[in-house]
C-alpha cells in the first residue's frame, strides 16, 4: 500500500502529512515529543487495507512549519487536528495517539466527541505523567546531551526501545534530520517549555463522562510512561481496554509493528 506525502495550510502554517488508503472511515496517528509521523511508517500500512490513514507532523515537529510555545501545547495542537480534519472533509475519525499525541487523543475526546469515533492512546502522556524528567531537562541543558539535538533524540530512543538492535542510523535519520540543524536545539526548547501536565489533568474530571470507544496500550518495558498510567486511564473512562504489550517499550510501533498494527485493528473493528 503506497502511502503519499502531502502538505496542508492551516491558518498561517503548513503541516505535512503521510496518508494511505481509501477507506470510507479515517483513522489519524499523531506522534510525540520529539518524533514525528515516521514513527507510524510501519503501521500505515497494515491499517490502509481497511481505512483511511492520515499521519500528520503536529506543528512544531517534523516537516510541518516551527512555531512559538503558546501554539505548541497539546490544546492548540488538538485544534489543529479538528482544523486539518475540516480542510479535507473528515466528517469524524479514530483517533490513535503515541506519546504526547495520547495525550491530544484524550483532548479530543473530551472537547469534540462529535468528530471521533472511537480513540487509543498507545505509551501516551495522561494525568500528571509528563512532561518526562528528561524533556524538562531540555529547559536546564547542563550535560552535552542537552547542547544537541542529535544526542538528546540517540538518548530518548535508546531508552525507549526494548530491541535496542533496531536502533540504527537509518531509523535515527528521519527524527533527527528535521532538528539538525543550528536552530534545532531552540526548535526543541519551544516545544519543550509548551508542555504542562495540567493539558491533561484539567481533562480527569471528564474522563468519566466518555461515552467513545477507548483502548489504552503500553509496553511492558516502557520506563517513560509505565504501564501502570494505562491502567488508571481504563479506570477512569467507562467501558475503555486496557492492555500490556509484551517486549515493547515506549517505542512500540517501532519494537513490533506487526502487533501494535494487530491491536489497532482489533481496536477498530470492535467499535
Amino acid at each position: 500500500m503506497h502511502t503519499e506525502r502531502k502538505e496542508i495550510r492551516i491558518g498561517e502554517s503548513k503541516f505535512f502529512y503521510r496518508t494511505a488508503g481509501t477507506a470510507t472511515e479515517t483513522v489519524i496517528l499523531l506522534h510525540g515529543i520529539p518524533t514525528n509521523s515516521f514513527i507510524w511508517v510501519h503501521v500505515i500500512p497494515q491499517l490502509a487495507q481497511h481505512y483511511t490513514v492520515i499521519a500528520p507532523d503536529m506543528l512544531g515537529f517534523g516537516q510541518s512549519d516551527r512555531a512559538t510555545r503558546e501554539k505548541l501545547t497539546l490544546p492548540m495542537q488538538a485544534e489543529y487536528i479538528i482544523k486539518i480534519m475540516e480542510k479535507l472533509g473528515i466528517q469524524a475519525a479514530h483517533i490513535i495517539g503515541h506519546d504526547l499525541g495520547g495525550g491530544v487523543a484524550q483532548i479530543l475526546a473530551v472537547n469534540h466527541p462529535e468528530k471521533i469515533t472511537s480513540f487509543m492512546v498507545i505509551d501516551g502522556v495522561a494525568f500528571n505523567n509528563w512532561p518526562l524528567p528528561k524533556v524538562v531537562a531540555l529547559r536546564y541543558p547542563t550535560s552535552l546531551e542537552f547542547q544537541s539535538p542529535v544526542l538528546f533524540i540517540e538518548k530518548m530512543f535508546s531508552g525507549g526501545l526494548f530491541h535496542l538492535e533496531l536502533l540504527t542510523p537509518e531509523l535515527l535519520e528521519p527524527f533527527l534530520s528535521p532538528f539538525n540543524h543550528p536552530k534545532g536545539m531552540l526548535e526543541l526548547l519551544e516545544a519543550s517549555f509548551a508542555l504542562d501536565h495540567h493539558q491533561t489533568e484539567d481533562l480527569v474530571p471528564q474522563l468519566a463522562q466518555i461515552q467513545l470507544p477507548a483502548t489504552f496500550l503500553y509496553g511492558q518495558y516502557d520506563r517513560y510512561l509505565p504501564a501502570y498510567w494505562g491502567l488508571r486511564l481504563q479506570e477512569a473512562v467507562p467501558n475503555s481496554s486496557f492492555k500490556v504489550l509484551p517486549e515493547c517499550s515506549h517505542f512500540s510501533m517501532i519494537d513490533n509493528p506487526l502487533l501494535v498494527s494487530q491491536e489497532i485493528l482489533a481496536h477498530l473493528e470492535k467499535t
